[in-house]
């Protein structure tokens, strides 16, 4: 099973002030009955951020559906408790949970569930348990009703903890599971059967470190929900993070682009020499050469790679027909794959909702 007939299936509509959409990064996103939810995220209205652009939050929420021709309109807006980016989400049966992310207050620890109620024809929001610790950049997965939320970035570092909600229990909290086997952010995780049991995989990601460049990560680890163990699986072909990714069928998993790192790490390259430099010649050059390497942003990995869970093993699945978006959620909506908004370059958002269908 692949994805098949790529295209562009809506726009994210412009947001309030602004006369053209410019996108967000970090959307919350979603569906919930025959509506696709999209809503908060973060970008640069006035300038690239290399330039002094300072980014911005939301917090309106656009509820979306299928139009006749197919493609996806607005059909109501909404507005969430605050503005927040960057919360990881997942889709239920019974709604959407997104958790932490952040805004200009920092990093946060809240947790929505995003439901249609049929009967009053309207999106209602309302809190889970907070998370154990704020966090920004994690993901999230389910089985069934349970909800589990790895790693992300905290104040203060990067987070290697594990956690579970289960959402059928409301008042029962997150339970602490065994640590990640290693400190990860803006990793793919996802539930899927190896052909015998369900497990949880962690693929790929990244982890800052201060004053120095990020490790980034090609590892691929399996959760045994009933062992409760990590155990390590065959390595991406390269490194990647900030992507997004989905299972399908009865063992694979999808994933839809992301980032290789090359540009991310040169870029905190000069950074660091730029903050360690006392030339302020010197300095102004190195400056000019990130500004350089930002405004050329080569954009991010097109390819669809594809794992199969029973043979652990990789391949290239294909190429998505457009700039492919990272730092957003691949939401599976009946045969389809939807990729809402996003960061398509360096400071630069989509409007654009791809869509491409799943084939068996």
């Amino acid at each position: 099973a692949g994805v098949t007939g790529w295209r562009i299936e809506g726009e994210l509509p412009p947001l309030p002030g602004q006369d053209r959409s410019l996108g967000v990064a970090g959307p919350v996103t979603g569906v919930v009955l025959d509506f696709f939810v999209i809503g908060g995220g973060a970008n640069f209205p006035d300038s690239m951020p290399w330039l002094g652009g300072k980014k911005k939050y939301y917090n309106e929420v656009y509820v979306l559906r299928k139009g006749e021709n197919g493609t996806l309109q607005p059909y109501k807006v909404y507005q969430l408790p605050f503005p927040i980016a960057y919360a990881a989400n997942v889709t239920l049966p019974g709604g959407i949970v997104s958790a932490g992310g952040d805004n200009e207050q920092g990093v946060s620890g809240k947790v929505l569930l995003l439901r249609w109620d049929s009967p009053a024809d309207s999106l209602v929001i309302s809190y889970l348990p907070d998370l154990p610790e704020p966090v920004t950049n994690a993901s999230v997965t389910a089985i069934g009703n349970v909800v589990y939320l790895a790693g992300g970035e905290t104040a203060t570092g990067v987070s290697q903890r594990f956690y579970s909600l289960d959402t059928g229990i409301p008042n029962g909290g997150w339970e602490t599971l065994p640590d990640l086997p290693k400190p990860v952010s803006h990793t793919v995780m996802v539930a899927q059967s190896d052909g015998d049991t369900p497990g949880i995989y962690l693929v790929g990601g990244r982890k800052r470190n201060a004053g120095s460049t990020s490790d980034l990560y090609s590892s691929v680890f399996r959760y045994d929900p009933r062992t409760k163990d990590w155990s390590p699986r065959r390595p991406l072909p390269y490194s990647l993070s900030a992507g997004t990714g989905m299972a399908t069928g009865e063992n694979g998993i999808l994933l839809f682009g992301g980032d290789r790192g090359e540009t991310f790490h040169k870029t905190e390259s000069l950074i660091a020499a730029i903050a360690k430099e006392t030339d302020e010649q010197r300095k102004k050059e190195l400056n000019d050469q990130k500004i350089a390497l930002q405004s050329g942003h080569p954009g991010f990995s097109q390819e669809v790679l594809r794992y199969n869970t029973k043979e652990d093993a990789w391949t290239v699945e294909g190429t998505l027909p457009f700039e492919t978006p990272v730092t957003t959620t691949a939401v599976k909506w009946g045969s389809e794959v939807i990729i809402p908004s996003g960061e398509i370059r360096a400071g630069v958002r989509t409007s654009r909702i791809l869509a491409g269908r799943l084939k068996h």
